[in-house]
């Protein structure tokens, strides 16, 4: 991200590390969250790690909702 975020949370899945970033939220404005992998994007998740990303994700988003008091959404495609 160009900008300082406003809000960040990392977490492993399996050897990788998934970085969540957001800026911060302006009134009535949307926003979109990043997520980075760290040492490289996986080729393909298993459903252990699958698992591991979504709690780690799910959590991310949950305190960046209580931090900066806004609503999140997610879209799994």
């Amino acid at each position: 991200m160009a900008a300082e975020p406003a809000f960040t949370r990392s977490w492993s899945v399996g050897s990788y590390i998934a970085t969540l970033t957001s800026p911060a939220p302006s009134a009535g404005q949307v926003r979109s969250a990043v997520i980075e992998w760290s040492p490289n994007v996986p080729g393909r998740l298993s459903p252990p790690m699958a698992d591991a990303y979504r709690r780690g994700r799910d959590k991310a988003l949950a305190d960046m909702a209580r931090v900066l008091g806004i609503k999140v959404g997610v879209v799994e495609l």
